[in-house]
């Protein structure tokens, strides 16, 4: 009879009522134990799931001993009725109460206790788990070694995640700690659904300490998760003791993240001894970085003696946990963990040590430790070939150059990422550069990334990894950081000259180098560069003068706006340009290569945003915007938001947390909605949608239009008034097919003003009459559709037959079958309309937009050529109509053509003279009109693409309601964009006057137009005093007298008044003029000359006490609005006192008698020219 049979059914009862219905026994069985001597006691084991029970075998019973599966060390069974278990070091024997011959009993307890790890455990062997299993004879184990068998061949299902959810309520019995139903459900649904392999604690960390130990213990022998993760994690002493002891028994963790959980040296140590202890675990990652281990915390982990052998010599030989890695490491992260030469030393050498690790190791950070030590090793480590991708060396205080010369002999052929930011070049005394730096970037095969930031980088290193990686034709896609060097003006100099040939950078970052006004020249060095898609070179604009701002924002703009620009983004961020942001923002509208912006910190204010609305409305490539820390208020993104209405390309907006904090704060519901309806709109851009070409039609006509149909409209007019004056005199001099040529022209060109718009209507007509693209993917969706329901109809026939020989008794019956196949079928329905809105609205929609940017490229292209030759033609047909010769066509050959050239620039020539006599007093009035409120007047050539696309200037920068330091600004800017821009041939041309009129106007002061900015403090100086100047003069008085016809003045060129040099012809030039007037009649009085020395004097001393106002105690920096402020109120200043100074003396000398030249008068004119050019260069 069985033990199973003997345990009455009261017994049974009791048990159950003792242990509680929720424990679910699979077997009792009643045994004999042995207590004092020879004497023996009967008790019952219970197996339960996870826990083993050792009961009296009397009513009521009572629970006499009770140990957890994972408490036994070791099942012996010597004898066919003896079971001895071994828990925590304690032996219990138990023997069966049948026959003494009989194993039965015994081997069904040892079964039903390696059946139910099995089933907790089922991919780790039994003999993982208790370490000792002795069961003689051995023919006993074949139940057991079948069952092994059948569980790590995979035959049996382990539950998802590898059974973590049994695991986990295993180890939540064997800590006594809850089950939390939450735990196993997030990893049984979310961490299977995302067939992620690495368990996160941060993912737990809203539970008790306590609550994370089973969790971490369930990875002891679960081979599902890969990865353990705990980083930035305080975790308890007990947490930290359970992962150590998961190292120790884990079979299958590869990764291991343990960064900044507060571990020590202690820790490091335990880390080293669980690793030596476990010799099956298949680790390839280890982060520990941003923990305190400290050089005895490494030493422990990489120097630990786990074995000493006395060898010859007395030496010893050291074998340590990285050391001894099988498959070597492939990752190792130790940054910021307090080491120092000597640690890293002692790892350097522990990595050489094993034979595997230069095949293996990819990654190595050792980033914020201090190298400056001498780490020969680590040179010595990475002087041998390795297979590192990555190196992290920053802010290691190491000699850079010293790195280089160990990766030119073993880092060239894999090493793909470098970071040796905030370290230092040697030591002061080494002056040049070891060879080996620039040899490096000239033999590198897989350079990615070079971080170079704040190494404060010399001019002669920078210059070498320039001219290294122009000079290496064997990668490409460099990503290049040059941030916070300082480089100033040298370093600006030597990227003008060096970045353009560097034809491998893919990105650029030269962000914070105090480049300031130098920006603008290495900007348009890096537009010649192709190949950089990603620019960033913001913070280099703090301290610059307001005066160079224009220049370097006008190289961005010029930048952006050409044709074969490939710069897709574009950094700029804390700059504070304020309004100097406009003209970018202008440009942007016309765009067609960035993608990504970043315009944060430059507080642009609401004017800004209501531009960038503006460009947003019409630009189709920005998908990446931030905008953050502008000053922008609610009316800025309300303006925005408008935008986007129209906008489908943008598609991510960084939400501007500090700028909309602050609306927040005033009105808190419209920001809400404000920021809602932005967020609607990047959520609606984000789905794929066809848009209409026709806007971008329209878009491209106004660029193409714009002051080219008044330029066109004025050379038909010129053109057709010259051939009807022709016709009507009946002149000879140009024959009739010349008169249809130029009249065919003309009907051309009124043509060419809308060429764009009938080429948009042939695109139209084509895809009304059925475009082939959309024919051809309602083609492909239709084939698509049917290959997807074929493929799905032998999916579901291959399942039926599989289900079939898996489960032959249960589907053997065809009408089950056919059942299920119908089933199928009707499950396995893809809807066509599916298939064609995936390609056709989808894929087409991208497709499709594509292909009407390139149909508009080629219609933009059309027309802008055939208007350029409409204007060419036009202007030379009018020009040999006017000077009575025939149109000519265009000549075949070089003979010819140089002929025609010689005799255009003839003719275009004696065209000028006769226009500057005709029209010479419309040219006059204009030119006497400074004021902003005239008509603007048309260039004389056409704009160019470039200059047709940029928006003009606004006046949002100047309007009521701004600052008067933005309102200046602005002003200054708009002055800018006006200045004219003369050729060479027609400055010199300038240079001189050859023809006054012998009477003029009342003389004006051309710089009182200027707006002025409010002054918020007194002069430094005082001003002149009004009484001083003559009155009873008029001004106009003496002038006839003053010129004298047909002479020139070489010395004093035609400036426009608002350029920059105006100020100083009114100081110095008119002095100049008045002294060396050739109408004084060949001498002067001692008087004059006196008048004139005395002015010179005065102003002089003026100049004195200018300079000794500006030497006066000031604060020693001072903001771009202040200076700028300072320069105006001395301008102004020192340019009244100068005009009244001038007209006084006009007025005083005009009636006086002219005296003939003295012999000596023209040393003395040198002589006074001499003093004033010398105060002029004070």
């Amino acid at each position: 009879m069985s033990g199973r049979n003997i345990i009455t059914r009261e017994l049974s009862d009791s048990i159950r009522q003792c242990l509680g219905r929720k424990v679910k026994l699979t077997l009792k069985v009643l045994v004999k134990v042995e207590t004092k001597g020879d004497k023996t006691d009967n008790r019952v084991l219970a197996f339960a799931s996870c826990r083993l029970f050792v009961l009296t075998a009397k009513v009521p019973t009572r629970v006499d001993q009770h140990f957890h599966y994972l408490d036994i060390q070791g099942v012996e069974s010597r004898k066919p009725n003896q079971l001895c278990l071994t828990v925590c070091d304690r032996v219990y024997t138990y023997y069966t109460t049948h026959e003494e011959n009989s194993s039965h009993e015994v081997d069904t307890m040892v079964l039903s206790l390696g059946t139910a790890l099995k089933n907790i455990f089922p991919a780790v062997p039994l003999t993982h788990i208790i370490r000792k299993v002795d069961i003689q004879p051995p023919k006993r184990m074949q139940q057991l070694d079948e069952l092994e068998r059948a569980t790590l061949g995979g035959t049996r299902d382990m539950g998802p995640c590898g059974g973590f959810s049994t695991q986990y309520m295993c180890m939540c019995d064997y800590h006594a700690l809850p089950y939390r139903e939450e735990v196993a459900w997030d990893v049984d649904t979310i961490y299977l659904s995302h067939d992620t392999r690495e368990l996160y604690l941060h993912d737990f960390d809203y539970l008790e300490q306590k609550d994370l130990i089973p969790i971490i213990s369930a990875l002891e022998y679960n081979t599902w998760f890969r990865k353990l993760r705990a980083s930035h994690s305080k975790l308890s002493h007990e947490a930290i003791e359970r992962i150590l002891h998961v190292v120790s028994k884990s079979l299958s963790l590869e990764e291991i993240y343990l960064d900044n959980i507060g571990a020590k040296a202690e820790f490091a140590n335990k880390l080293s001894l669980a690793l030596l202890s476990n010799s099956n675990i298949p680790l390839q990652k280890l982060d520990l970085s941003h923990n305190p281990i400290e050089d005895k915390g490494l030493s422990n982990l990489c120097g630990l003696v786990a074995k000493l052998s006395p060898v010859a010599g007395g030496a010893v030989h050291i074998s340590n946990p990285i050391g001894r890695q099988a498959k070597g490491l492939s990752h190792l992260n130790l940054s910021l963990c307090g080491l120092t030469g000597k640690g890293v030393n002692m790892l350097a050498h522990s990595l050489s040590v094993n034979k595997y690790m230069c095949q293996t190791l990819t990654f190595l950070s050792l980033a914020g430790n201090s190298l400056r030590d001498d780490v020969n090793n680590l040179y010595n480590f990475l002087a041998q070939p390795n297979t590192l991708k990555t190196l992290d060396l920053s802010a290691t205080e190491c000699a850079i150059d010293a790195v280089f010369g160990a990766l030119l002999r073993g880092c060239t052929s894999s090493l793909a990422h470098l970071n040796l930011s905030r370290n230092s070049f040697g030591s002061k005394k080494t002056r040049e550069m070891l060879p080996s730096f620039k040899q490096y970037f000239t033999s590198t095969l897989a350079l990615k990334t070079l971080t170079l930031s704040q190494c404060k980088l010399p001019a002669d290193a920078l210059k070498n990894v320039l001219l290294g990686l122009a000079c290496n034709e064997n990668i490409s896609e460099v990503d290049l950081d040059l941030s916070s060097n300082q480089l100033g003006g040298t370093g600006a100099q030597i990227l003008e000259s060096c970045i353009h040939g560097v034809r491998c950078l893919s990105a650029l970052d030269i962000s914070d180098n105090g480049l300031e006004a130098q920006l603008g020249p290495v900007v348009a060095a890096i537009s010649k560069n192709k190949s950089i898609r990603k620019l960033s070179i913001g913070r280099n604009l703090n301290n610059i003068k307001s005066k160079h701002v224009y220049h370097v924002m006008e190289s961005v703009v010029q930048m952006i706006q050409e044709e074969d620009c490939v710069l897709e983004s574009l950094s700029i961020n804390d700059s504070r340009l304020k309004t100097d942001l406009h003209n970018l923002l202008n440009a942007l509208g016309s765009n067609h290569c960035l993608q990504s912006l970043d315009i944060s910190g430059n507080y642009m204010g609401d004017s800004g945003a209501r531009l960038l609305a503006k460009a947003l409305q019409i630009n189709s490539k920005l998908q990446y915007i931030s905008y953050d820390r502008n000053n922008v208020t609610l009316q800025g993104y309300s303006d925005i938001a408008y935008a986007l209405q129209s906008n489908y390309s943008v598609k991510f907006l960084p939400f501007p947390v500090h700028d909309a904090l602050l609306c927040m704060k005033t009105a808190p519901e419209r920001t809400e909605n404000l920021m809602r309806r932005i967020q609607d709109t990047l959520y609606r851009n984000v789905s794929p949608m066809k848009y209409s070409n026709g806007q971008a039609f329209r878009l491209q006509q106004g660029f193409l239009l714009s002051s080219t149909q008044q330029q066109v409209d004025r050379l038909v007019l010129q053109t057709g008034e010259a051939v009807r004056t022709l016709r009507r005199s009946g002149s000879d001099l140009v024959g009739a097919n010349s008169l249809q040529w130029a009249e065919g022209l003309i009907t051309d060109a009124d043509s060419s003003k809308q060429l764009i718009s009938h080429l948009h209507d042939v695109v139209l007509r084509r895809d009304e009459a059925g475009n082939p693209i959309e024919t051809k993917l309602h083609q492909i969706s239709s084939d698509l559709h049917t290959v997807i329901t074929n493929y799905l109809q032998d999916t579901v026939e291959s399942m039926v037959r599989s289900a079939q020989d898996k489960c032959p008794n249960v589907l053997s019956e065809e009408k089950v079958v056919d059942d299920v196949r119908a089933a199928c079928l009707a499950k396995s329905q893809l809807s066509s309309q599916l298939v064609e809105t995936a390609i056709v609205e989808q894929a087409g929609s991208v497709i499709l937009n594509k292909v009407n940017e390139v149909n508009l490229a080629i219609a933009s292209t059309v027309s802008d050529r055939v208007i350029d030759e409409v204007v060419d033609s036009l202007s030379k047909t009018c020009k040999n109509l006017q000077s009575g010769e025939g149109p000519r066509k265009r000549a075949s050959t070089g003979t010819e053509m140089g002929s025609r050239e010689r005799g255009s620039s003839e003719s275009s020539t004696r065209s000028e003279r006769s226009d500057t006599v005709s029209q010479g007093d419309d040219t006059t009035s204009q030119k006497s009109d400074p004021s902003p409120l005239a008509t603007p007047q048309l260039a004389s050539k056409r704009k160019s693409l470039h200059g047709r696309k940029l928006r003009p200037q606004s006046v949002v920068g100047i309007i009521s309601g701004l600052t008067d330091v933005d309102s200046s600004q602005s002003t200054r800017a708009a002055k800018s964009v006006t200045l004219p821009n003369y050729s060479k041939e027609k400055a010199e041309s300038l240079d001189s006057v050859s023809e006054l009129p012998s009477s003029c106007g009342q003389l004006q002061h051309l710089g009182k137009a200027r707006p002025r900015r409010v002054k918020t403090r007194a002069p430094t100086r005082p001003m002149g005093r009004a009484d001083l100047v003559e009155e009873d003069h008029d001004i106009s008085e003496g002038v006839d007298t003053f010129f004298r016809p047909g002479s020139s003045t070489p010395t004093t060129p035609l400036i426009s008044p608002d350029s920059e040099n105006s100020p100083r012809l009114l100081k110095y030039g008119s002095t100049s003029s008045v002294e060396s007037s050739p109408h004084t009649g060949g001498a002067r009085t001692g008087s004059e000359r006196g008048s004139i020395e005395s002015l010179t004097r005065s102003d002089s001393l003026a100049r004195s006490e200018s300079d000794v106002t500006r030497e006066s105690p000031r604060p020693r920096t001072k903001s771009r609005d202040t200076e700028e402020e300072d320069e105006m109120e001395d301008e102004d200043q020192s340019l009244d006192e100068k005009s009244r100074s001038v007209t006084s003396l006009i007025g005083r000398r005009s009636n006086e008698p002219m005296l003939k030249r003295s012999p000596d008068m023209s040393a003395r004119k040198a002589s006074t020219s001499s003093n004033i050019s010398s105060m002029d260069g004070m």
